[in-house]
């Protein structure tokens, strides 16, 4: 036992690792010669394995009551930079993708006609959107991750400790993804992040198929309509119960899904529904276009083996989830390279990096120790 989770312990934090020097490579070349970024990735490697080898003793003489002072007061300063930033001279738009939905939304023109600051069209499905509307009305779509944080944080103190739930935090704010999704206003990392509070909630309160399947529906449903993506999570956290639940629960949990991503998208349907489905940019156009239909031969099936290779234990579950996701982009962009012959072009446009966050709160679940 304890071989085995020395075994994904370490490959939990190369994974970790992995997506963050992305990150450092992809950013780090644009203002920085090589020699120094190479150094940098290294001082960053041995920084995260020191202290995520030296956490435990160091936590000892934590008090845990702190953990929540220590969490608000870097995201205050992590707003104080997102705000100095002036999100109109940024390249990336998935925040306009939300506020210009609402702008139009509460303007009472089509939301999905909206255009971002870069001249692109949103992604987001309804329920996303609407999730962001609170922040809207306080000026910032991207102060979504706040909520997300401070759940994932939450959660983890539930089913572990204060004390682990520092470590998770101090991972993520140690995240050159983290930072980069914060700086930019993203969505993608807090949509994930919410997902893997859900989930660890779920957990906390035993909330399973045989007793909880409408509930479990309704969430699936939901979090279908912020994006597709978001359904793998809950797919490998309750496959194998699935297959045991019965086939009357079985099929009204899938119905129940199904009906509420549906009815997620109905007043859009009724207010435009030639643009909603038709237009050649529409969300569900943009949310598929990445991915390779002869891909699902792989994924499905190795989905299925890791939904049911955790046995129970929360931490192997986040473990998998997260090498699925991670399996999932790399195996995306290494066919679209080979389709495109483009494979030097990875930090090129054509290829978004931020995937690869899909599987970062998962990961650093995953290193959490019991």
């Amino acid at each position: 036992m304890d071989t085995r989770v020395n075994t994904m312990d370490g490959k939990s934090l190369l994974m970790f690792l992995s997506i963050n020097i992305l990150f450092i490579l992809k950013y780090g070349l644009r203002f920085l010669p090589l020699p120094f970024v190479l150094a940098a990735v290294v001082l960053y490697a041995g920084f995260i394995i020191v202290v995520s080898g030296h956490f435990r003793q160091w936590s000892e003489h934590v008090n845990p009551k702190y953990l929540w002072p220590a969490t608000i007061v870097p995201l205050t300063l992590l707003v104080i930079v997102q705000a100095a930033i002036d999100p109109y001279q940024l390249k990336v738009d998935r925040w306009s993708a939300i506020h210009y939905f609402l702008s139009n939304l509460f303007s009472g023109v089509y939301p999905y006609a909206a255009q971002t600051h870069l001249g692109g069209y949103g992604s987001p499905f309804p329920v996303w959107q609407v999730f962001h509307i609170p922040f809207y009305f306080l000026g910032n779509v991207g102060l979504s991750f706040l909520v997300a944080v401070c759940l994932f944080v939450d959660s983890i103190r539930r089913i572990f400790d204060t004390r682990q739930a520092m470590l998770a935090f101090l991972l993520l704010l140690f995240s050159p993804a983290f930072l980069y999704e914060v700086m930019v206003r993203s969505d993608m990392l807090t949509n994930f992040i919410l997902c893997s509070a859900i989930i660890i909630y779920f957990y906390h309160f035993n909330i399973n198929i045989q007793s909880h399947y409408l509930l479990i529906g309704i969430t699936i449903g939901l979090m279908m309509s912020t994006r597709l993506s978001a359904l793998i999570p809950f797919a490998v956290y309750f496959f194998s119960d699935y297959l045991k639940a019965g086939c009357r629960r079985q099929v009204l949990l899938v119905l129940m899904a199904l009906l509420i991503f549906a009815l997620s998208f109905l007043p859009f349907l009724l207010w435009n529904g030639e643009m909603l489905l038709f237009f050649e940019y529409n969300p569900f156009v943009l949310q598929s276009r990445q991915g390779n239909p002869t891909d699902l031969l792989l994924f499905i099936p190795l989905g299925m083996w890791l939904a049911m290779a955790w046995h129970g234990d929360i931490r192997h579950y986040a473990f998998n989830t997260a090498l699925l996701l991670i399996l999932l982009v790399l195996v995306t962009f290494v066919h679209n390279m080979y389709l495109n012959d483009n494979w030097t072009e990875l930090f090129q446009s054509a290829y978004d990096i931020t995937y690869f966050n899909m599987a970062l709160p998962f990961v650093i679940f995953s290193l959490i120790e019991e």
